[in-house]
């Protein structure tokens, strides 16, 4: 049986982020121990920019994009 991954919404990922960057101190210290820069972070923490792969590995995240028939569609599948 495969498993599949818990979704969490992009609040968990800026939520765990805030969270590092306390610990850390500041959002350069957190970023140079996980080897990106502070404005990088900086970005996504004001929502100027999404977290990339890289964050998302520091943070224990992964990207995972599902697909879900629209409301109302008639539509089948060929």
């Amino acid at each position: 049986m495969t498993r599949r991954p818990m979704r969490r919404p992009l609040g968990e990922a800026l939520r765990r982020l805030d969270e590092c960057v306390e610990k850390a101190g500041s959002a350069r210290a957190w970023a140079r121990s996980v080897g990106l820069s502070e404005a990088y972070v900086c970005d996504v923490r004001s929502g100027r920019k999404a977290p990339g792969a890289g964050m998302l590995l520091a943070l224990g995240l992964v990207r995972v994009v599902s697909y879900a028939p629209a409301p109302g569609s008639q539509r089948e599948a060929r």
